[in-house]
């Protein structure tokens, strides 16, 4: 068994991308080229490194017992490319995944150090919420994500960055007291993202704490939304403070003290456990670095 490193490279762009067009896109060649290389390695091996799943492809357990093995044949040709041409730089694509509020608070930072360090690389950001982002990487649609108290799965690893402060926060015009009891919400709409998200089960397990259920509960899919049905007066929620800080400078809202306590919102960098290399950890630490300049997570209390 002699597979070519043209077939490993074809099998490690598919499996990063997910199709072989992408791939054949990233690598400057036809998707039939890519296609032969994949059915070459694939007869190397003696068994599939791929299954069809609709228009795209997901990897075999074959093909999964492979992704870290060739991931680091690719990080070792990177360094040797590194060595035999002074001007060259880690190019390909990086698929980020953030949620609204770091997309808001530090995205163009990161962003713009990211560029900064590796200049030839293609950045792809998906906004979404941390429940939908952490699926994401684990389903190889992301390349690493940051999120909000995710689940978690054996097959990623989850680096700890950080607390995200959260509050309840509602218009002035409900005269609510603080600290605030879930009782004390009784008859005013509960705004939250829906289920599995942090911001749900964070809002219902508090009320559970008191053997309570929101009375009236509006489902929004974006925290920013929801920041801005709260700015307006139609109930409240438990936000980032980073979202509604302008609106709380300004009078239009009020923060809250808990007075049950509060799951804290802790932010992670997730990847795939398989797919660990150095730009990984790179990009993580600039994601600390752009957080730390605009003061979005504070450090977890020991």
């Amino acid at each position: 068994m002699r597979p070519t490193f043209a077939q490993l490279e074809a099998f490690y762009w598919v499996s990063r991308l997910g199709s072989l067009k992408e791939a054949a896109r990233h690598l400057g060649l036809a998707p039939p080229t890519i296609s032969l290389r994949i059915d070459q390695l694939e007869a190397e091996l003696g068994s599939p490194v791929f299954e069809r799943a609709g228009r795209g492809l997901i990897l075999t357990q074959r093909g999964e017992t492979m992704v870290p093995r060739v991931a680091s044949v690719m990080e070792e040709y990177d360094k040797i490319r590194s060595i035999v041409d002074d001007n060259w730089q880690h190019s390909g694509v990086l698929r980020i995944g953030v949620p609204e509020t770091f997309a808001q608070a530090c995205l163009s930072d990161y962003m713009r150090i990211i560029a900064a360090r590796y200049p030839a690389l293609r950045l792809e950001f998906a906004v979404s919420t941390s429940s939908e982002l952490e699926q994401d990487v684990l389903h190889r649609r992301l390349d690493i994500a940051f999120a909000i108290n995710p689940t978690g799965d054996p097959k990623l690893t989850l680096v700890p960055l950080g607390i995200q402060p959260v509050v309840w926060a509602a218009a002035p015009r409900f005269n609510l007291p603080s600290p605030l009891h879930p009782s004390d919400l009784r008859g005013i709409v509960i705004i939250t993202n829906p289920p599995p998200t942090p911001m749900w089960r964070q809002i219902t397990e508090w009320f559970r704490q008191a053997g309570l259920e929101p009375h009236v509960i509006c489902r929004c899919s974006s925290p920013t939304v929801v920041a801005q049905l709260v700015s307006t007066g139609l109930g409240a929620s438990l936000l980032p403070r980073r979202l509604v800080q302008k609106s709380l400078a300004a009078g239009i809202l009020r923060s809250f003290e808990s007075a049950l306590p509060l799951h804290p919102s802790r932010l992670f960098a997730i990847y795939r456990f398989a797919d660990s290399d150095s730009i990984t950890q790179e990009v993580i630490a600039l994601a600390r670095h752009a957080m730390a300049q605009t003061r979005l997570v504070e450090p977890e209390e020991n």
